[in-house]
């Protein structure tokens, strides 16, 4: 026993030593609590069983091919079961919910997750596309969990909205516009612009503008806007029932419906509070509806 307290450089042979060794806890059954008193126990010093040819340590250490090796990390050792258990740790699901998200049962989780039975690669691809993590990591542990995805939707996202940009037109909001509207598509003063398809534009829809108030409740509401197409004429040529729009003796386009009655035409509002109104010198109708873009409220 006395020999077994000897310091590691003089018997430990070709074992390597362990940078800061505190202590030994694996020592022969029959010397148990006969700790020599020979010499004092110093920080390098190694009790270890020749039976089992073991060294422990208080930091994990073994003993292979003579040498100290350090445990080899966690992820190395990580099998397919293992890394599907963390997963859905990660994600706070029992086994009942993640099994019902994939379409197995809970009792073949179970036996996935304690390394029972290898999941099949549909299975991994099945957990990679419903939970967004790397089929890669689910297989061989390689890669990060999750994929670094985000450059990639940025640029699908990218050309998508190209793609949509490209089908669509620009054109003003009218505020209010001059008597030379619309002969004179300069007399008039934009508020702002929106966005319509280009077969709205090929179909003369180059204008808009917005509605105020509520008589045109309940086709058009307050913050709607009309694409309208420009019109000069008195009318009379505009099928009935028609959304045109009119503009006012102060310049601002207000929208109404033509409507004629007994040859008359008569400017109504689809709200039967609001009385009809006729055309004349100060209500001039200067455009034809084509289309309206709804405001909707969530």
């Amino acid at each position: 026993m006395k020999g077994l307290c000897n310091p590691l450089n003089q018997r430990a042979g070709n074992l390597s030593p362990v940078k800061n060794v505190k202590q030994i806890y694996l020592i022969s059954p029959q010397h148990k609590g006969k700790l020599c008193q020979a010499y004092p126990p110093l920080p390098t010093l190694l009790l270890y069983n020749f039976s089992y040819g073991k060294v422990i340590t208080h930091r994990g250490y073994y003993k292979k091919n003579s040498l100290l090796v350090k445990r080899k990390e966690e992820k190395f050792l990580m099998g397919a079961g293992e890394r599907i258990k963390r997963l859905r740790q990660a994600l706070g699901l029992t086994q009942k919910e993640f099994a019902s998200r994939i379409g197995i049962t809970y009792e073949m989780l179970g036996l996935y997750e304690r390394g029972k039975y290898d999941p099949p690669e549909k299975v991994l691809k099945l957990i990679s596309s419903t939970f967004g993590v790397s089929y890669e990591w689910l297989k061989t542990g390689q890669g990060e969990m999750r994929e670094k995805r985000e450059k990639a939707l940025l640029e699908e996202l990218e050309a998508k909205t190209r793609e949509v940009l490209e089908k669509l037109v620009r054109i003003p909001v009218v505020g209010r516009a001059g008597a030379g509207f619309p002969e004179s598509p300069a007399d008039m003063e934009a508020v702002g612009y929106v966005l319509v398809s280009k077969e709205t534009f090929q179909k003369g829809g180059k204008f808009s503008v917005q509605v105020h108030g509520d008589s045109m409740e309940p086709t058009l509401h307050d913050g709607d806007f009309v694409v309208f197409k420009t019109y000069v004429g008195d009318g009379s040529d505009i099928p009935s029932g028609k959304v045109v729009v009119v503009r006012n003796h102060y310049g601002e386009l207000i929208v109404k419906r033509l409507t004629k009655v007994n040859g008359s035409i008569v400017l109504t509002s689809d709200n039967p509070k609001y009385p009809p109104l006729q055309p004349s010198a100060d209500l001039q109708i200067v455009g034809v509806a084509v289309e309206a873009i709804k405001r909707i409220e969530l």
